[in-house]
């Protein structure tokens, strides 16, 4: 058979176009599929078979002495030396609590040093490291734990309103009444059996930090035969059911991700400059784990956390007086950092930052004009992704031109496939929007205890299904053109309608709840809420949200709600939902007048 183009992955010793562009092998009699959506990151340089736990060892056989976390707000700096030191008596409390290979450890607290610990510890000892947003409220964290089988729990005693001890009586009333030091016990949480508080304070019927600590202190602990496929970690996504689903990843895919990213920056085989990285992503997302913990420790560089979460002052103080020299983001930490900046005097903005990554929604290409006048000697680029592709797919080069910087999401990384097809999945031409399909190392094992999930998903040749409307152009490089879900991406969180409506649902006036998102310029988008009472009641937007508070996450709970008699619908009955949200950007547009 005359195939027109030829997977590169049977030429992976070839040597790559200077660039690293895609490299098609054509015949030479023309054919049509040579003109369809389809494109594969070449590369000369080989996927590596390591762990987290192994690259991190390699680490610090090489570079003990150089910086690899600077917490902020706790005002910690540990060199590489330093976390294997916490790395270590944290495996050793690991095993003296009793958890095994493949054992599930969440954690479930904002961005801290000890979180990062937790990161190589577990990775270490073949545990699974299962994240949990720290906004969670009772419903959310019980679906979670469940799910997953979670054997043991990492928490602070509060966080801002967070009262944490409080939110998981909410799921168990009797789950505290047991003395400090001694294992959970609970109907409701029937897996669960360790609970660790970040805290100096001692906690009934659980371990506070230093208490856990001593459980381990001169004991000794076997590191388990880890392999490079197995998983490693737990990322919850919302799906269209409205329960967050468990995407696994694995070791390969994470680190591999991670050095292709860093190699993309240029500064994977940049070893005798000690970057530092401005980490303000939280941990618990797919993005914040893979350019900050993993991108930092296999570049050999600093990964400084400003704050327990998201905090502008503290984030650009980090970028001057920290003299970080690579920052990362979602659109709207780069809008918020790009405005404050501009109030400062010309002699305070004296800064190293060479790099700066923008990810978890579309970035518009008048922020990044704005971003490269004020900070002119770094380089803005995009990546593209999601958390079941570990998470990076797309990327641009330093080199891009400004075009490629404004207008696309960048070029396929290495060893990865993407196409794009129609709804009936044939692959459309070079230019036409269409969904995008993934395939190769970045995948994620599955929907961890979902398998008719993960079959929706990942079909059976191994592509992945984003769902993401996306434009494949001929020299590798794609845009992002939609969704055709109707997830709402706001400020980086991925939030699906589905879960709020059931929610408001639930409230004793609410018949009917429909969802969507609406432009924001600093935000990217906000939640609006159409809502249609029950008949004969009455209730205020500021009811519906006081009832929405401590159930479930804040940035879930509508900004704008609006009462309807009805919502508009097709002539098969299905709602319009594009109707509901011109209609609220005309009556926000009033209001605003």
């Amino acid at each position: 058979m005359n195939f027109p183009l030829l997977y590169i992955r049977a030429f992976r010793g070839l040597p790559v176009l200077k660039n690293q562009k895609l490299l098609q092998f054509r015949t030479r009699k023309s054919h049509h599929w040579s003109k369809l959506s389809y494109c594969y990151g070449a590369s000369n340089d080989p996927l590596l078979p390591h762990t987290i736990g192994g690259a991190f060892e390699d680490v610090v056989k090489e570079a003990p002495d150089r910086e690899y976390l600077i917490s902020r707000q706790e005002n910690k700096t540990l060199t590489y030396a330093d976390m294997h030191a916490e790395v270590d008596m944290l495996c050793r409390s690991f095993s003296a609590v009793g958890l095994n290979y493949g054992d599930r450890i969440a954690v479930w607290m904002p961005n801290c040093a000890l979180y990062v610990s937790v990161i190589i510890a577990a990775a270490r000892l073949g545990l699974v490291l299962v994240n949990i947003n720290p906004a969670y409220q009772s419903d959310e964290l019980q679906h979670s734990l469940q799910l997953v089988g979670v054997k043991c729990l990492m928490t602070f005693e509060s966080f801002k309103s967070q009262n944490y001890p409080a939110i998981i009586e909410k799921i168990d009333p009797n789950i505290w009444n047991r003395p400090p030091n001694t294992r959970v016990v609970s109907k409701q949480l029937p897996t669960l059996e360790t609970v660790i508080f970040n805290t100096e304070n001692t906690m009934r019927g659980a371990y506070n930090l230093q208490s856990f600590l001593d459980l381990g202190a001169g004991k000794e602990y076997k590191v388990p035969n880890v392999q490079p496929d197995e998983g490693c970690n737990i990322q919850f996504t919302s799906g269209t059911t409205g329960k967050p689903k468990a995407a696994l990843l694995n070791h390969f895919g994470l680190l591999n991700n991670a050095r292709y990213i860093m190699k993309r920056l240029g500064i994977l085989d940049d070893q005798n400059t000690a970057h530092k990285f401005c980490c303000s992503m939280p941990l618990f997302h797919a993005f914040g784990l893979s350019a900050g913990t993993l991108g930092a420790m296999l570049t050999k560089s600093a990964c400084i956390l400003p704050s327990a979460n998201y905090d502008l002052k503290t984030t650009v103080d980090v970028i001057i007086n920290n003299k970080a020299t690579l920052f990362f983001g979602t659109p709207t930490f780069f809008v918020d950092v790009s405005s404050y900046f501009e109030t400062l005097p010309e002699a305070q903005r004296e800064n190293d930052l060479r790099l700066a990554i923008t990810g978890g929604a579309p970035c518009s290409p008048d922020l990044m004009k704005k971003f490269k006048r004020l900070f002119p000697r770094a380089k803005l680029m995009s990546v593209f992704g999601m958390t079941e592709t570990s998470p990076c797919t797309f990327q641009n080069f330093p080199h891009d031109s400004e075009d490629k910087l404004l207008n696309t999401v960048g070029f396929v990384l290495d060893h990865v496939e993407a196409k794009v097809v129609d709804s009936q999945g044939h692959m459309v031409p070079f230019g036409t929007p269409g969904e995008l399909l993934i395939r190769g190392y970045v995948n994620m094992t599955g929907y961890y205890n979902d398998p008719e999930k993960t079959k929706e998903t990942i079909d059976s040749s191994g592509w992945l299904h984003t769902g993401d409307q996306f434009v494949l152009y001929e020299d590798g490089y794609g845009n992002h053109a939609g969704r055709l879900k109707e997830m709402i991406i706001r400020g980086g969180e991925n939030i699906f309608p589905k879960e709020i409506e059931y929610f408001l649902e639930t409230h004793p006036s609410i018949t009917q709840a429909q969802v969507y998102g609406i432009p924001d310029d600093r935000m990217g988008e906000e939640i609006c809420a159409s809502i249609i009472l029950k008949d004969g009641m009455t209730v205020k937007e500021e009811d519906i949200k006081l009832y929405a508070k401590g159930k479930i996450s804040h940035f879930k709970i509508p900004k704008h709600i609006f009462i309807e008699k009805s919502f508009p619908k097709t002539g098969s009955g299905k709602v319009q939902k594009f109707k509901l949200r011109e209609m609220a950007v005309q009556r926000i547009s009033e209001m605003n007048r």
